[in-house]
This record gives structure tokens, C-alpha cells and sequence, in this order.
């Protein structure tokens, strides 16, 4: 089977505060005391990183109409003023992934009720004006917040006014609003205005090699689990059928090979790829099952890229045994990225 490809950049548009749309009704009475200085980001999402969640966009810090995120790659897209963390499909997210509270500090707006849905030509209409969905805004004093959007319909578990710590769960990691894969788009802010959390810095601060530890907003604990990566796999795992664009946020395109199955594909699901890098599926299994293809160069940056390989049944069915699969990115004739999975055919 020949190789395919998803070429698709994903793009969600900017951002409306809640605060805004859930009324300004005065200072939140309660606001948290000591907090006058920078927070101490704790990670605000219940997950591994590089694992089971991963960061698909950084704030775009190029003040014009470039993209460039915090360690000048270009992880990002124009205008982008919050860090995405992403959970591989939307059956993780239904499954239930916690949104924490990154910083102690006091609920200053929510929104639920808004349907978990990715949008569609018909649907972007709707939500106008409430593009972040379902989410919540908490104040820590000295004119700092954050925000947590596009959560899970019904999830929210707090209320204006209370009082969180870090590490209180504020809902689940959901699709509404304007988002085309499930993620938490989380936004920090200092007198209205957003930071790069990892620059600790306003978005039009110049992008650093390496994350100065001091200047970031990230705590201690976490800082050393930011991995930054200008192109990751996902996914590459072994299906039995080519994945559909349709489903593949839906529910990762997976299903279960079977002996019986009228295809048997090793897949890779891949994010933020730079113009010119390559896609190399490689899988080889019993009887002399072998695939070998490399993607021609890309032509642009990809927020998101889907690749396989593989073939069609032939036979009655598929030779019992261990399939392996491999997918490396070539980037300069380099490896940046390589992934390997197997399969147990019974």
C-alpha cells in the first residue's frame, strides 16, 4: 500500500476571556493575600508529558505576522497567546483527564454547558464569541490569572468565588468551543495582558535556545518535565484499516488487527513538522510481510500529519506472529524523531 499522508494544518482561532462574557460585575471579594509576586506554574493538566498529553502549540511570540514560538521554532500559529496541552483523541478526553488549578487562588469566572464537539462549517456560527468553550479564570492577586478553556461539558467543578489550591481539580480536558482536536488551551496573565509562561515574559519578548528556569512562570518541579520538541510522533501503532481523516481525533484511528482484517497498516500520527522534513514507515512481520516508504519533503509547516503503510490481505488470513513497525522524521538527513510498536497476530 502506498504511502498516505494528512496534510492539514490545524488552526483555532484567538481566544475570548471568559471574564468578559460571563459579565463585569466588580472585584472578586477573597482575593488570595501573599500572592503578589509571580505564581509558581504547577503543570494544570492531570497527565505525563510526552506520554499520555503533549504540547501542541506554544504562545507565538512574533510580534508580526511571522510565527515563532518561546525557543524560536515554530511550534505555534499567528497569534496564538496560550500554551495547548493535547491528549491523543477524544476517547482519552471522555475518559476523563483532570484540569488543575496551576496557582492557589480565588474562581473568578466559569462557563459549562457548552457541547464537546469538534467544529464544522455550521457549528463555527454558534459559538461565536465563546470560542474558548467551556473553562474558568482564577485570580491570584497582583494583577495576575489564568485561564483554562475548551473543558468538557459538565465537568466544571468549581464556582465564582471559591477558593482553590494548587492542584485542585477545576474540571476535565474536553473539545468545546473552537477546537478541532481535545486539548486545554491554558493562558496566563498579568494586567490583562498574556505571558509566555516559559519566558515569563510578554508575547512580543525575543524567543530564547533554552528555557531559563529562573524566568519561567514554571515551578521547579515541573520545568523538568518540559521536553521542547519542533516535531513529535504521537502515535504508530498497527491498525486494521487505513485511518480516516474523520475519525483520527475522534478516536485515533485505532482499530484492533485482526487475522481476518482486509488491511493491515502501521500508522503514525505526527505534530508540528517544519517544511522539508520527511516521514519514514518502515514494518516488517511473518512470511515476509515488509513495508518500506519515506514521504517526499513536506512542503510547509505542519501543525499536525498523519502517515502509514501497509498492505492488503491476499490470503485467508494474516501469518500468526509478532509484527514491528518503526517511523522515524528525517530533518537534514537527520533523526529527530523515531518511534518503534509491535503486534501479536494470533
Amino acid at each position: 500500500m502506498a504511502m498516505g499522508t494528512w496534510r492539514r494544518t490545524v488552526v483555532v482561532a484567538g481566544l475570548v476571556a471568559l471574564a468578559v462574557v460571563a459579565g463585569r460585575d466588580g472585584a472578586v471579594s477573597g482575593e488570595p493575600s501573599g500572592q503578589n509576586v509571580r505564581p509558581d506554574l504547577a503543570l494544570p493538566v492531570d497527565c505525563r508529558l510526552g506520554e499520555t498529553c503533549f504540547i501542541q502549540s506554544y504562545v507565538d511570540v512574533d510580534p508580526g505576522q511571522g510565527v515563532v514560538d518561546y525557543a524560536c521554532g515554530s511550534a505555534t500559529y499567528e497569534g496564538h497567546d496560550g500554551t495547548d496541552f493535547r491528549v491523543p483523541s477524544a476517547r482519552e478526553a471522555r475518559a476523563g483527564v483532570a484540569v488543575l488549578a496551576a496557582a492557589a487562588g480565588v474562581v473568578k469566572a466559569t462557563r459549562d454547558g457548552m457541547v464537546d464537539q469538534f467544529p464544522t462549517s455550521e457549528s463555527r456560527s454558534s459559538i461565536a464569541n465563546r470560542e474558548c468553550g467551556n473553562g474558568v479564570v482564577v485570580e491570584h492577586g497582583g494583577g495576575w490569572e489564568t485561564q483554562y478553556c475548551h473543558m468538557r461539558s459538565g465537568s466544571i467543578a468549581v464556582g465564582k468565588g471559591d477558593r482553590v489550591e494548587t492542584g485542585t481539580r477545576l474540571g476535565h480536558v474536553g473539545f468545546s468551543g473552537l477546537a478541532e482536536f481535545a486539548h486545554l488551551h491554558f493562558t496566563v496573565r498579568k494586567d490583562g495582558a498574556a505571558l509566555d509562561p516559559f519566558l515569563g515574559a510578554p508575547r512580543t519578548a525575543a524567543c530564547v535556545k533554552e528555557m531559563d528556569p529562573a524566568q519561567s512562570l514554571w515551578s521547579a518541579a515541573v520545568d523538568g518535565q518540559f521536553r521542547y520538541a519542533n516535531g513529535e510522533i504521537l502515535t504508530a501503532a498497527f491498525t486494521g484499516r487505513v485511518p480516516k481523516l474523520e475519525t483520527i481525533e475522534e478516536d485515533g484511528g485505532f482499530v484492533d488487527p485482526r487475522p481476518e482484517s482486509a488491511e493491515l497498516v502501521f500508522y503514525t500520527r505526527l505534530m508540528n513538522l517544519r517544511g522539508g522534513d520527511q516521514v519514514r514507515v518502515v514494518a516488517t512481520g511473518p512470511e515476509g510481510f515488509a513495508v518500506d516508504s519515506t514521504t517526499k519533503p513536506i512542503e510547509r509547516n505542519k501543525a499536525t500529519f498523519l502517515a502509514f503503510g501497509g498492505k492488503r490481505l491476499k490470503a485467508a488470513r494474516w501469518a500468526a506472529g509478532t509484527y514491528r513497525g518503526q517511523v522515524q522524521v528525517l530533518r537534514d538527513g537527520r533523526v529527530i524523531a523515531e518511534r518503534t510498536g509491535t503486534f501479536e497476530m494470533p
